[in-house]
């Protein structure tokens, strides 16, 4: 028998070009297109986050089939082809319609990348593509049990509301049985496992379940009688796999938090040395800005070592709460190799000849980059010193001042004030021109930094570590 398919007697064929620019307008808004800098995992979760949309589209698209297939009354005559062939051939066009608008949104978003080494994350695409699935067999379910009129409507809004409405619910693992990488990523993280494989399982589980309940209807065309032993089969196997399916897509996902990530690993750092004792590190996909970035490194450490602030071992964009490690001595392809960090602070005799003693420095410094061209070196800086300032800040080492004033509130807005002189101070000794940061900073707290950085080294060291000081009198 000779099958013809007409494309535009499809459901797809109309709801292409709404869907596509849904898809388009969605992925170009500043709030989904600003995020994965390059990153390929955060794109391509950032990518099939457009699921919410298509999702619903494609299970109305089916429906809609299903119910022309149901007016039609195949399911009455004596067709040649199984139930499974007949509704592929149906429902063909409305799987294309899906997958190409999942492609429509990478390339979206790819276009938003500034620089993208590498490509998109394979099990990413194949999850959303499992899902994608899921959901057409619920649409082409829905179809045949109910009228165009009730199943169309069903499944766009309920598939919408399926996307949208759990990440309001508790417990918070209950978003990540609806969509693939829900949350992912920053540059710091990978997707967690879970965060793929569960809402896999649980498309599969919607599909079982679906299949099951189409065997069961007789408006649902297949070769030979409906009721029989087959269906009976069918209905069986598919009850089987979707409940199997179900447990573990719950198991999978009842470990995660509100985003489904964990954190990146260390062995994708890639390093350059700033200096005989400090190496830099940033993610691939920064690594064209590796040379910019040391550069910012070395002239931050030649300017705060003078007044006690040790140079770090390691200066990185790993964060200090991911898994630590010790990175490489040497190397010229910029490896890094596996190990502990310590989170200590370097000792007072890390400074050499007329250097002020140390003043609890953290031998890891973090820093910031970003691939696009609109994040300057300044910014860099800017971010170095204010990692630092929170790190030193934060020390365990730091206690506060002997004169913190008695009233909580005193104590407090004294503590607050110290901690922004520290942050202007550190830049400006990290390498800012005190211009720029004299018009970035509040005139008033620039006025207490400016008669400080006119002192000599041993003047500023001294301001410093009290500075530092009266910072400790706000509550942490």
């Amino acid at each position: 028998m000779v099958f013809r398919l007409h494309l535009r007697a499809n459901a797809a064929f109309a709801a292409a070009g709404p869907l596509l620019v849904v898809v388009l307008l969605y992925v170009f808004a500043e709030e989904v297109g600003g995020g994965p800098d390059g990153y390929w995992v955060a794109g391509t979760a950032k990518a099939v986050s457009a699921l919410m949309f298509i999702a619903p589209v494609v299970a109305a698209c089916a429906a809609w089939e299903a119910g022309r297939l149901r007016r039609a009354g195949v399911a009455g005559g004596a067709p040649v082809r199984g139930g499974f062939r007949i509704a592929m051939a149906s429902l063909s066009p409305v799987l294309a319609l899906g997958l190409l608008a999942l492609l429509v949104s990478l390339v979206g978003v790819r276009v938003g990348m500034a620089a993208a080494p590498g490509w998109p994350e394979p099990t990413i695409l194949a999850a959303a593509v499992v899902t994608l699935c899921g959901w057409l067999a619920v649409g082409y379910a829905l179809g045949v049990w109910l009228p165009p009129a009730a199943s169309v409507p069903l499944a766009l809004v309920g598939g919408y509301l399926w996307q949208v409405y759990p990440p309001a619910l508790e417990p918070l693992w209950l978003r990540h049985l609806t969509q693939p990488a829900r949350g992912c990523c920053t540059s710091a993280d990978a997707v967690a496992a879970g965060g793929l494989s569960g809402p896999a399982l649980a498309a599969v589980a919607l599909a079982g379940t679906a299949v099951a309940a189409a065997a069961l209807s007789r408006r649902a065309p297949r070769r030979g009688a409906p009721g029989g032993a087959r269906s009976v089969l069918v209905t069986a196997v598919a009850l089987l796999v979707a409940s199997a399916t179900g447990v573990a897509a719950v198991r999978a996902v009842s470990g995660l938090g509100p985003d489904a990530v964990a954190a990146r690993s260390a062995d994708e750092l890639v390093c350059a040395d700033a200096g005989a004792a400090t190496r830099v590190c940033v993610w691939p996909e920064h690594e064209r800005r590796l040379d910019e970035t040391v550069e910012v490194v070395r002239t931050a450490v030649a300017g705060l070592a003078p007044v006690g602030i040790a140079p770090p071992a390691l200066v990185t964009e790993l964060p200090h709460q991911a898994a630590q490690y010790e990175p490489a001595a040497g190397g010229e392809d910029g490896a890094v190799t596996g190990g502990a960090v310590t989170d200590g602070a370097a000792t007072d005799d890390s400074a050499s000849g007329g250097t002020p003693p140390s003043t609890g420095s953290p031998d890891q410094w973090t820093i910031t980059v970003r691939a696009a061209t609109s994040f300057t070196t300044d910014d860099i800086r800017a971010g170095l010193a204010a990692d630092l300032a929170g790190a030193l800040l934060d020390g365990g080492s730091r206690t506060p001042a002997a004169d913190c004033p008695a009233d909580p509130a005193d104590a407090a807005d004294q503590g607050f004030q110290a901690a922004n002189h520290l942050f202007a101070w550190l830049a400006v000794r990290a390498g800012t021109e005190p211009q720029e940061a004299r018009d970035r900073f509040d005139p008033q707290l620039w006025t207490a930094v400016g008669a400080a950085l006119d002192g000599d080294d041993a003047a500023q060291a001294a301001w410093f570590r009290a500075t530092l000081d009266r910072a400790g009198c706000a509550p942490r």
